[in-house]
Formats: C-alpha cells, structure tokens, sequence
C-alpha cells in the first residue's frame, strides 16, 4: 500500500514538474476575489507579500517573523501589518535562533554543510515559540497561509491541526526540503504530505525548485483541500 502510495506521490512530481509554474496565474485563477487575507510565517523581509500585494489588494496581513529588524522593514511598506516577532512550532517553549548573514536561512537550527558558503552566523537568540493554534485561534478563515520557517515547517503544520481541521486556510503554500540543510531536523517532505492528507489538503502545484550537484533540494508546494 504504502509503495504504491509512494509511487502516486513522484508520478504526481515527476508530472507537475514537467512546466514550470507561473505562480501569479496560479493564484489569479484560484482566487476570484480581490480582498486577500494573508498570513506570512517566516516572513523575512516581506518579498511574498510583495507579490501577492501586486496581484491583489492585501486587506489583512499577518506576519510571523523572530528578527524583529526584519518586520520593522515590512511595517515601513504595509502599516496595517499585524507583527508577532516569535517563532512557530508545534508546541510553546523558549529556543535558540541562529540569525545567519542571508537572513533568508536564519533558523532554529544549526546549518550543516550542504551549503558550506551560508555558514556566516550572525548571532544566536533566545526566542518564544507557539503553534498556530493558540496565536491565530480556530475560529477565523484565511485565504492564504505560506510556511517558510527553515527546517521546522513539519512542526508548524503541526500545531496548527485545528485550522486545519476546519479547513480554515483555502491555499497553503509550504517549503519542501528534498535535502537536510540543518542539523537535527529528521522531518522529510513525505511526512509533510502525508501529514496534510489527513486534513484532505492535496498537492495542487510546486514552484521555485532549486538544486545542487543536480539533484533538486528544495521546492515550494501549494496545497489545498480536495474539491
């Protein structure tokens, strides 16, 4: 059963990978309304809020980010930004934070050597983390969710079964690591997927594949529940 499942998952892959993604036509043609409600976890300094800002008109936004001179950057550009300078996972605790130079893969975790010239750390912090559940509660909807948190993506899913449950997020965009690029992170992208099909949320469509040696290592999916 679960080979069979397996072999579902890279024909599926194998067939979304075939084009590329045009990722504003994707979310034209999902969306029919213009009035967007997003939320950012991993935000950084905002550039996924840019694009969905050049294609809708943003009427709420939610940024999740631990580096606060990171969302002072989106706060100049969107003032009605709602700002929670902590992490999520899966359960609430106090964690250390690796701020490395590209801030992009700042983290909860130590980098290994995948990418042996982004090992330029910065600082180490203490952060708060929480679940999505307890910050945002399970009673209101949103249109867009994005999920690019560095190694703990799998978690943050995790503590937000709730939302999930109720179907409250209509396009979850997440990151998909093929390759471990920190240390201690054990998750695979399978078990994100799996994870989300307990919730009927489905693999609609991937964009920005990177690679390495030729071997793809990271890629972003979208999901959403089945019709």
């Amino acid at each position: 059963m679960f080979i069979r499942y397996y072999q579902k998952i890279d024909d599926a892959l194998g067939y979304l990978m075939a084009s590329s993604l045009n990722e504003k036509k994707l979310l034209k043609s999902f969306f029919s309304k213009k009035k967007i409600s997003l939320i950012d976890i991993g935000s950084n300094e905002g550039s996924y809020i840019d694009l969905i800002n050049s294609i809708f008109f943003l009427n709420e936004i939610h940024c999740v980010e631990p580096l606060k001179k990171l969302t002072d950057k989106i706060k100049s550009r969107y003032n009605n930004a709602n700002i929670y300078n902590i992490a999520l996972s899966n359960r609430f605790s106090k964690r250390s934070f690796y701020e490395y130079s590209i801030s992009s893969t700042s983290s909860l975790y130590r980098q290994n050597n995948l990418y042996k010239s982004f090992k330029n750390l910065k600082s180490k912090k203490i952060v708060i983390t929480n679940t999505f559940d307890k910050v945002f509660g399970d009673k209101k909807k949103f249109d867009i969710c994005k999920i690019d948190v560095q190694g703990e993506d799998f978690k943050v899913i995790m503590g937000m079964k709730n939302n999930l449950r109720k179907g409250n997020i209509k396009l979850l965009k997440v990151e998909l690591s093929l390759e471990k690029f920190y240390e201690n992170t054990n998750e695979t992208f399978y078990d994100i997927l799996f994870y989300l099909k307990k919730y009927n949320y489905k693999l609609i469509s991937i964009s920005k594949i990177k690679h390495l040696n030729n071997k793809i290592t990271f890629m972003d999916g979208y999901f959403s529940m089945y019709k």
